[in-house]
């Protein structure tokens, strides 16, 4: 008999288009996971907040799943810094639907610390153990850009609620359970070491020739940034870098172009502006929001794929790339440092030091050798540790196993 899973991702509906404000690994993640668990014989609804009026309250996502957009209050876009007022709507909401429909689950997988404490509240209610995937941690943002104020403390207090009251934590790299032990007392028996994927089936080598063809860059060398425009990713330092390398090398301009994916029309209009006025307009190059399954194209064109973040929980962006055959030149912090082995499959450099990408970009790009054998190695790396058919099967092991633990039958979790 198939189990039934819920899973809560307030603010990432996993059919949202991706590279918008707030739309990026979380929802893929999502997506991904009630997919990969269909094919393991559970059924699975994702709730969600109904945050596009054009766009249906349920849809299926698979043969055996849904998703159940509900209004929460609002129905309409809400960015998730605003969302913390409107969690016990959803969660009304959500009891409202249990109670007519008549469902019941085995278990609860909530997404980020917004939807942690909703699962708290259905933990309880539903009377079913709960696993919780943070996405990131507001005490790694705050140590890595600064941020402070009402709404952080809010958020800390939060998170170590949802880590004191669910059943299992996911980390998804080393460094993350670190942190949930360090910064939120955490039991370490209480975490389990799950990493993100990446689908094989979309993410895998190609001719790069010919992808440079479909784009109109036969001639071109390619670097590619795929991800939202927020501070924290680092396209300040990218544009900064890519104006030390202009200015080095005149014919960098010729040779060159810089791909930047992602961003909704106002974030791209402003960064336009910003790639003008530091004199870089004509081959960095906005390119805007792509559907995921057109990323592969991009990535296969790239000499290699750019992640100048300031901090990463995970950086599927890194997997994607590397697992395309792309070289990944990432930011030297949090999960880039657990996907990207340095000078193997990419390079790792200090965050924000516009000058040491600088000089990882000008080296792979002049040495084709290097970049092809990089890339090469990339490939393995990811087909070997992060596709989703692996990954979810050690998510529904884990269910099973903090349902055993959630009954008395164990007294200890085993990492995956």
């Amino acid at each position: 008999m198939a189990r039934r899973a819920m899973i809560i991702s307030i603010h990432g509906d996993p059919l949202a288009e991706l590279g918008g404000i707030q739309s990026g690994g979380q929802n893929i993640y999502v997506r991904q996971v009630a997919l990969g668990l269909q094919q393991l014989d559970w059924e699975v609804d994702v709730f969600t907040h109904w945050q596009d009026n054009n766009v249906e309250p349920q849809v299926r996502l698979g043969p055996k799943g849904s998703v159940i957009r509900l209004a929460a209050g609002r129905k309409e876009f809400i960015p998730k810094d605003e969302l913390y007022g409107y969690v016990q709507h959803f969660v009304r909401e959500l009891k409202e639907y249990l109670n007519w429909s008549k469902k019941r689950y085995d278990i609860i997988h909530s997404n980020y610390w917004l939807s942690g404490l909703a699962g708290l509240n259905l933990k309880e209610y539903l009377g079913v153990p709960q696993v919780h995937t943070s996405h990131s941690l507001g005490s790694i943002k705050a140590s890595e850009t600064g941020l402070k104020g009402i709404g952080l403390l809010r958020r800390l207090e939060a998170e170590r609620k949802i880590v004191e009251g669910v059943n299992c934590v996911v980390a998804t790299a080393p460094e993350e359970m670190e942190r949930l032990i360090k910064d939120y007392g955490a039991c370490s028996e209480r975490i389990a070491l799950v990493p993100c994927g990446v689908d094989p089936m979309l993410f895998h080598p190609g001719k790069r020739h010919e992808s440079k063809a479909q784009l109109g860059l036969e001639d071109k060398k390619v670097v590619v940034y795929v991800g939202r425009f927020d501070e924290n990713k680092g396209l300040n330092t990218l544009l900064t870098s890519l104006e030390m390398l202009s200015r080095d090398n005149s014919s960098f301009i010729e040779d060159v172009r810089v791909l930047i994916i992602g961003g909704d029309p106002q974030s791209r209009k402003y960064l336009e502006e910003e790639i003008c006025n530091r004199r870089l307009d004509g081959w960095v190059l906005t390119v805007g929001a792509q559907p995921h399954e057109k990323l592969p194209l991009y990535y296969r064109a790239a000499e290699v794929c750019v992640i100048p973040s300031y901090y990463e929980t995970f950086g599927l962006v890194a997997l994607e790339a590397m697992a395309c055959g792309t070289p990944v030149i990432a930011s030297r912090v949090g999960g880039l440092k657990f996907t990207v082995v340095d000078g193997i499959t990419g390079y790792l450099v200090p965050p924000r030091d516009a000058q040491g990408l600088a000089a990882r970009l000008g080296e792979m790009l002049h040495d084709p050798a290097l970049a092809i054998k990089i890339g090469r190695a990339a490939a393995n790396h990811v087909r070997r540790q992060f596709i989703w058919p692996k990954v979810v099967e050690h998510l529904s092991a884990l269910y099973h196993e903090v349902g055993e633990w959630s009954h008395g039958k164990k007294t200890t979790l085993s990492s995956s």
